[in-house]
C-alpha cells in the first residue's frame, strides 16, 4: 500500500512538472510549435555544401567575380506562394586579402602608386560587392538585382606568411526577393556575380562552396560577362553546364513568424573609457539565432558594423582603439577624448532583427 502511494505521488509530481513546463514555455514563447524556413537547393541539404570554400587546398577555380556569373535552375512548387518572405542565397568563403598600410599613399603624375606608406601586420579584404537575382528565364533586369554581401564580411582564405583573424568556415548569405519575382509552379533561374572589377579570378575573389552533383545539369557558368548577368537570353547564356559538382546556391522560404529578439549589453571590461582593447559582453534571448555583430556610430543615427560576425555564443566582442580609429577617422593622437556609440545586433533564421540599446563610450589617448 505504501509503495503504491509513493508511486502515485511520483506520478502526480511528474504530471504536475510536465504541466508547469508546458505552460511556462507556452507563456514564454507564445506558442508550442515553431514553423521553420524551408530550403530548396540542388543538393537537397544546405549543410552538404562543404567543398572548395572551406580552409585551403584546391578551390576548383570556383570563384565569384566580375567576369563570371553562376546560374542555378530550381523548380518551385506552386503551393509555396503561401510563404511570407523569400530569400535567395549563396555560401561563400576563402575571400582574398591585401596588406594594410599606415600613412598616405603617394602617386606619380601618371597616377601610379609610388609608396603605400608603412606596412602593418593587418590585412583587409580586396574590396568588392556580390549580387544575386532571380528570374523565370535566363535573363535578368537590373531592377531585380539584390545586394548579397560586401567582400569584407566573407571569411578569409588563410595566409602562409601572416596570421589572419578572419579565416574561417564558409557561410551562407541571403538577400530578400519579392514574391512576384518567383515563378511558382515552374522554372526559376538564380544568378550570382560581382560588380567589382577587382574580382577576376580565384587569386583575388571569394570562392563559392560546392556539393557533389549528378548527371542532371541544373547549374551553369557563364564567363562572358562584365559586371552584370545577361539581360537578354542567347545560346551562350547556359553554354557551360555543371554535373560533377553543384554550386551552393539556394532559395529560402520563410513562414510568418515574428519573434522579439532581446539584445542587451551586459558590460564592458575596465569601464567605458577606451584606453586599450575592451571586451563587450552581450546577451541575446530568442529562438534560433543566426548571427550577432557589433556596430558603432558617431552620432547615434548612422551605424557601421565594426566586428566580425559571431555565429555562436558567447557573444563577446573586442574593441581595438587602432582599428576603431580607422573606422571613425580618429587618427590625431593629440585630440581630446572622442565619444562614440556602440550597440549589438542579432538576426534569427526567420530574418527577424533585434538591436540593443546604444551605449556611449569615449576614445581616450593612453598617457
Amino acid at each position: 500500500m505504501l509503495r503504491q502511494l509513493i508511486c502515485g505521488l511520483k506520478t502526480i509530481r511528474f504530471f504536475l512538472l510536465t504541466f508547469l513546463l508546458f505552460h511556462f514555455f507556452t507563456f514564454f514563447y507564445g506558442q508550442t510549435t515553431i514553423s521553420y524556413p524551408l530550403y530548396l537547393s540542388a543538393a537537397g541539404n544546405p549543410n552538404d555544401y562543404r567543398l572548395f570554400a572551406n580552409g585551403g587546398g584546391w578551390d576548383g577555380f570556383w570563384y565569384v567575380g566580375y567576369n563570371r556569373v553562376w546560374i542555378e535552375k530550381i523548380v518551385i512548387p506552386k503551393n509555396f506562394s503561401d510563404y511570407k518572405k523569400i530569400f535567395i542565397g549563396a555560401k561563400l568563403g576563402r575571400m582574398k586579402s591585401k596588406q594594410v598600410y599606415n600613412g598616405l599613399v603617394v602617386y606619380s603624375t601618371a597616377g601610379v602608386i609610388i609608396s603605400h606608406g608603412k606596412a602593418t601586420l593587418d590585412k583587409e579584404a580586396i574590396p568588392g560587392d556580390i549580387f544575386m537575382a532571380v528570374s523565370s528565364t535566363p535573363s535578368w533586369k537590373k531592377s531585380n538585382w539584390g545586394f548579397l554581401t560586401t567582400t569584407k564580411d566573407i571569411p578569409f582564405e588563410g595566409d602562409n606568411e601572416l596570421a589572419l583573424e578572419q579565416v574561417g568556415e564558409s557561410r551562407w548569405f541571403w538577400t530578400e526577393v519579392r514574391s512576384d519575382e518567383i515563378n511558382f509552379g515552374g522554372e526559376n533561374y538564380i544568378t550570382l556575380w560581382s560588380t567589382s572589377a577587382y574580382l577576376t579570378d580565384s587569386s583575388n575573389s571569394p570562392i563559392i562552396a560546392a556539393a557533389w552533383g549528378n548527371k542532371d545539369a541544373n547549374s551553369f557558368i557563364n564567363d562572358e560577362i562584365k559586371g552584370r548577368p545577361p539581360h537578354n537570353f542567347s545560346t551562350t547564356t547556359l553554354k557551360s553546364p555543371l554535373t560533377v559538382f553543384e554550386p551552393a546556391i539556394a532559395i529560402k522560404f520563410v513562414p510568418e513568424l515574428s519573434q522579439n529578439i532581446t539584445v542587451g549589453l551586459m558590460g564592458i571590461t575596465d569601464g567605458e573609457k577606451l584606453t586599450e582593447k575592451k571586451v563587450i559582453y552581450a546577451s541575446v534571448l530568442a529562438n534560433e539565432i543566426q548571427k550577432v555583430w557589433l556596430e558603432i556610430s558617431q552620432d547615434n543615427k548612422i551605424w557601421k558594423k565594426h566586428s566580425l560576425i559571431s555565429y555562436t555564443s558567447p557573444y563577446m566582442f573586442s574593441l581595438n582603439p587602432k582599428k576603431l580609429s580607422v573606422d571613425i577617422g580618429y587618427e590625431n593622437k593629440k585630440r581630446a577624448a572622442s565619444a562614440i556609440f556602440i550597440r549589438v545586433c542579432a538576426t534569427d533564421i526567420w530574418e527577424n532583427t533585434g538591436k540593443s540599446p546604444s551605449v556611449k563610450i569615449f576614445i581616450v589617448d593612453k598617457q
